[in-house]
């Protein structure tokens, strides 16, 4: 009979690492809020787990529908709950994303001849086979969502957002941005551009006479302009906020804090956590918004009592 010696310490690390990288592949595919602390967390149980093949009194826990079971559990630690189809494309992602990396590991020990890491009876994984997987992963989380951008329908980036400050609101047609990654810098809060003709309803006289005058060439300015008027609140709101496009490398965009932001899509849901910044050049396409994708996974579930 043979006999194999088998390093729990080395197994956990192996087991940390690829949970770890899985869960944080799938979340940076989806565009979804990672938590670093949740995705430690999961690795950990998971690595814990992952034990269980290597101790006879637990090898049931082994069995394909436990680790299905314990699969949706590390997803469920990792990344919060919402939407059940939402969940649902975060673990499809993760299991397709677990068989690239399997994939990726079986065609590394093709080609790499050298000793492995023992970690089951009869599996041997060679340690430049898991780097090439990890690899594997670390390219799927950085490019995998331009690769699932080029297979959806322009269709599900397309939703109306309502826009809500000092008792005011507008609405309006927006487009999320898988290339907007703009946040304000003090508070880190991602940033959704918009059309000043679309907001010009919520914003009051004396900022719409100002940004009419000096907003386009001049934001600093517009600040400059209102300072006199902090009585109603909307000076402690606004911000400047740095930004760079073609043509324009130091450019800043006057920027302000609602309310709630309410995201009518394919599920309504709301935030405060955002920084709207005014655009004085229409967007065009038939929008008037454009959001970086982490607003949409920073919300919540819409509360109508919210905006009464």
């Amino acid at each position: 009979m043979n006999h194999y010696i088998v390093y729990a310490d080395i197994l956990l690390a192996l087991n940390f690492f690829c949970d770890f990288f899985l869960l944080w592949t799938a979340g940076k595919i989806l565009r979804r809020q990672i938590s670093l602390l949740r995705i430690l967390a999961a690795s950990v149980i998971g690595a814990f787990y992952g034990l269980t093949v290597v101790i006879p009194a637990l090898t049931w826990m082994a069995h394909p529908f436990c680790m299905f079971v314990i699969s949706l559990l590390l997803l469920r630690i990792a990344y919060r709950w919402d939407e059940p189809k939402s969940f649902l494309r975060l673990a499809g992602v993760f299991y397709l994303t677990a068989f690239a990396m399997a994939g990726a590991a079986l065609a590394g020990s093709r080609l790499l001849e050298q000793n492995g890491i023992v970690f089951a009876p009869m599996q041997t994984l060679q340690a430049g086979s898991l780097l090439f997987a990890l690899f594997i992963a670390v390219i799927l989380g950085r490019r995998g969502w331009s690769a699932l951008k080029k297979n959806w329908h322009k269709e599900d980036f397309q939703l109306r957002i309502k826009i809500l400050v000092n008792g005011r609101s507008c609405q309006m047609p927006a487009l999320l941005d898988t290339g907007n990654d703009l946040r304000e810098p003090l508070s880190g809060l991602p940033v959704l551009v918009a059309d000043y003709q679309a907001l010009r309803i919520i914003m009051p006289e004396y900022l719409r006479q100002a940004f009419e005058k000096f907003g386009h060439d001049s934001p600093e300015t517009v600040l400059h302009e209102i300072s006199s008027h902090n009585t109603d609140g909307w000076l402690k709101r606004m911000r400047l906020i740095p930004f760079a496009s073609i043509g324009k490398q130091n450019g800043l965009l006057l920027g302000f804090k609602p309310d709630m932001l309410i995201l009518e899509g394919q599920s309504k849901r709301q935030t405060n956590q955002v920084m709207i910044c005014i655009s004085a050049e229409p967007l065009g396409n038939g929008y008037q918004a454009v959001l970086n994708p982490e607003i949409l996974n920073g919300g919540e579930k819409y509360k109508e009592a919210s905006c009464a």
